[in-house]
């Protein structure tokens, strides 16, 4: 009983993490997001920086536009990439 709480616990706790970290990009290299484990994030598009937070539930993110008042909304797919706006689909990027 107690493997089985303690599993059930590490489970809930990294389902609240936000476990996104690194850099994620298109496939023509023009946007790329920098996420931090902190929920912080750089986003550049094409040589333009800007900075972000981000928070995750489940499967989806939410990204706010620091000074904007706006926010994008992702889905993480099952792969790891994600799917944002008007399709824009992103994905891990090794350095």
């Amino acid at each position: 009983m107690k493997k089985l709480l303690a599993i059930a616990l590490l489970c809930l706790l990294s389902a609240c993490s936000q476990g996104i970290k690194g850099v994620y990009a298109d496939d023509m290299g023009a946007t790329r997001y920098t996420f931090q484990s902190d929920g912080r994030l750089g986003i550049e598009v094409m040589g333009v920086q800007q900075y972000a937070s981000y928070t995750r539930d489940g499967d989806r993110l939410e990204i706010a536009l620091a000074g904007h008042g706006a926010s994008l909304g992702f889905t993480i797919n099952p792969d790891g990439s994600l799917t944002g706006p008007m399709g824009v689909r992103l994905r891990k990027h090794k350095d």
